[in-house]
């Protein structure tokens, strides 16, 4: 049965081939990639990095070890899809139909610091996204527990990456519109690592320890010695 808010339970034991799921989510999410950027003008350019993301997840989708365990629920798919897709759609459409939505902005002290943000966010961004290659996932899900390498930094380093490549997006089109989707946006991450957590809580115990000395997007300035585990 499914609850609206999310119920974790222990996944059921995966065939060892790929799934006609596997494949046609691999598909869609090239496909959504691929035509975001080709259709977005100049701006497909910014969302190359986070459109990347959306690659990397189509590949697991044929590499990445089967679930231990899923969050199931009509909330936890909101907010997974929500912040997957939100902001890249809503550039696409703005420069299509409403460009004024994704005005350049003329300051260029803006232009500057949202270059920096958008460029120290995508170089950052490669780094997680190797370190959690085979344990991807869209819908909150737990394959494997990751405390290394930037995972000794923050518990959703790729969410951190992001959040610096949209404040960058935005310092360079700093308009209302995209400034409160990005604040929608940013509700929806805060939720979907809600739910991702309590996934990650019910099948490895230690996260909760864990979860106290790593910050969720950046370290603890008292965090103290790093969790060893991985």
């Amino acid at each position: 049965m499914t609850v609206a808010l999310g119920t974790a339970t222990p996944a059921e034991v995966a065939p060892s081939r790929r799934t006609a799921a596997d494949w046609l989510g691999c598909l869609f999410f090239c496909a959504f990639a691929a035509l975001l950027t080709l259709n977005s003008g100049k701006a497909g350019l910014l969302l190359i990095p986070p459109l990347f993301y959306e690659l990397c997840v189509a590949i697991t989708f044929l590499i990445r070890g089967r679930a231990r365990r899923v969050l199931t629920g009509t909330v936890p798919r909101i907010a997974a899809y929500g912040a997957s897709f939100l902001v890249p759609t809503f550039v696409w459409a703005s420069v299509r139909w409403a460009p004024t939505w994704f005005a350049a902005s003329d300051n260029s002290l803006l232009k500057m610091a949202g270059a920096s943000c958008w460029l120290f966010g995508s170089l950052v961004a490669f780094w997680p996204i190797w370190y959690l290659r085979r344990s991807f996932s869209i819908e909150p899900a737990a394959r494997s527990f990751t405390a290394t390498g930037p995972y000794r930094l923050a518990r959703h380093p790729i969410y951190a990456t992001q959040i610096f490549e949209y404040v960058g997006i935005w310092l360079l089109h700093a308009t209302v519109q995209l400034g409160a989707v990005l604040l929608v946006w940013l509700v929806l991450v805060r939720v979907r690592v809600r739910f991702e957590e309590r996934v990650m809580s019910a099948e490895f115990p230690e996260y909760e320890l864990y979860a106290q000395r790593v910050g969720p997007f950046w370290p603890r300035l008292n965090r103290g010695e790093s969790a060893r585990v991985g």
